[in-house]
């Protein structure tokens, strides 16, 4: 039932076609461990309340329909991408197989006052699994975007885990979603979402203030867990699903040369953060097991696929200006222009990597992913990094450059390997 789900909501056939092209998969990696730990997934969420956050993107409506697949009493949805959130509902209430539990959906930010009034209406939930996000490298061009992305990674976190404590939430099992980039980052993105893993951890131990920004007191999460992925292949802003944009748009595609990728499918994606919120044990973060040989693949491969799927063959080209004005006669000759440019912009790591240095991967009878504990002492700084952001972002401070923005984040991720190359993707096709 949740394979026949999931191709209903998350993968229309154009995109299953193309990700079992570029991934040469036809069967999800987690399918297996799925299958074996049905039992468990089962008795996690069959009749039980379930809240999703951010579940109106491609990652966390992927895991909707693994979770509406397993037959919970009630499933709620915050996400405050409106036009996303109604296509979400419409797309579930056309289902072949319908759910037939109670479904809620609210066009809330998580770490808002007003996302608290509502948790403060809600009996307890069972399950929390939160998408909230600025996922993206190129979050990073510039103060502003990167103030952005702490405010929602960490600040916004915060308070939503601080609301979860507080109005009788703190016994369900809380799932946060990580990145590869948060092993051993190089970006601000990466150690954003390192410092959003050291929070979960904080939220889970007893006698933590309810939040560490704004204080307090309430009982400690007592179940908590996260899982750093892959790229999400043609998921929402990522680089194959921009391929298809300028398709559709005709204007020249654009690669980074040389540059390789572990890509999952959304399936794949909904089904590893599924093991993590359900299967993984209490502070621990779930990876996959990837190998660079096997999995990984060179954008130029995805771009290429993209083309022939469209009857088209790629004409290589090293200036924007020179693919625009030839895109026209390839068009023609039934070729399409795709620009090859440098891995040169700020934040590009050689490839993923998911056990940081230091860190060990240990086992939980899974095929295809294995566990990293938490560290034992606590991130040094974190509470203040929050009220330094919030500072900025409330107008209590000035706005910094973004030197001293990674100065600051440095001290909360001392692994934190950030070069400044001058360059970011917004100057890029």
């Amino acid at each position: 039932m949740a394979e026949l789900l999931a191709m209903s909501l998350c993968l229309t056939p154009r995109i299953d076609a193309l990700t079992q092209a570029v991934t040469g998969r036809a069967e999800s990696l987690f399918a297996a461990d799925c299958r074996a730990k049905a039992p468990r997934l089962e008795a996690q969420l069959a009749s039980k309340r379930v809240l999703l956050v951010g579940a109106a993107g491609s990652i966390g409506s992927a895991t909707l329909i693994e979770v509406l697949a397993r037959g919970p009493a009630t499933v709620a949805v915050l996400d405050p991408a409106e036009n996303n959130l109604a296509e979400l509902v419409r797309t579930i209430r056309g289902l072949p197989q319908p759910f037939r539990g109670e479904l809620t959906v609210e066009p809330l930010d998580y770490g808002s006052p007003l996302a608290e009034r509502w948790l403060s209406t809600q009996p307890p939930f069972d399950a929390v699994l939160s998408f909230a996000a600025l996922k993206h490298v190129r979050s990073e061009r510039d103060a502003w975007s990167v103030l952005r992305l702490l405010q929602v990674n960490l600040v916004a976190a915060d308070r939503f885990l601080g609301a979860l404590r507080r109005h009788g939430h703190g016994r369900a099992s809380v799932f946060f979603v990580s990145t590869d980039k948060a092993a051993d980052p190089i970006n601000l993105m990466g150690a954003s979402k390192r410092a959003m893993e050291h929070l979960l951890w904080a939220h889970a131990v007893a006698g933590a203030p309810a939040s560490l920004l704004d204080g307090g007191t309430a009982p400690a999460l007592t179940q908590v867990t996260t899982t750093r992925f892959a790229n999400v292949a043609f998921s929402d802003g990522s680089l194959p699903w921009g391929l298809l944009q300028r398709l559709d748009k005709q204007q020249p595609l654009a690669v980074p040369e040389g540059v390789r990728r572990f890509l999952i499918s959304p399936t794949e994606a909904g089904q590893l953060c599924l093991l993590a919120a359900f299967v993984c044990p209490h502070r621990h973060v779930l990876v996959p097991r990837l190998d660079p040989v096997r999995h990984a693949v060179d954008f130029l491969t995805v771009a290429s696929a993209v083309l022939t799927e469209r009857g088209l063959s790629p004409r290589h080209y090293r200036s924007g200006g020179e693919a625009l004005a030839a895109l026209p006669g390839d068009l023609a000759s039934g070729h399409y222009p795709l620009v090859l440019t440098p891995a040169d912009t700020t934040g590009e790591k050689g490839i993923e990597t998911f056990v940081a240095a230091g860190e060990a991967a240990g086992e939980i009878g899974l095929g295809a992913a294995s566990v990293v504990a938490a560290p034992r002492a606590a991130a040094e700084g974190l509470a203040d990094l929050l009220g330094w952001v919030d500072a900025i972002c409330n107008g209590r401070s000035a706005v910094p450059d973004k030197a001293a923005i990674v100065a600051q984040l440095g001290r909360v991720v001392p692994e934190l390997a950030h070069a400044e190359t001058g360059r970011s993707l917004d100057g890029r096709m």
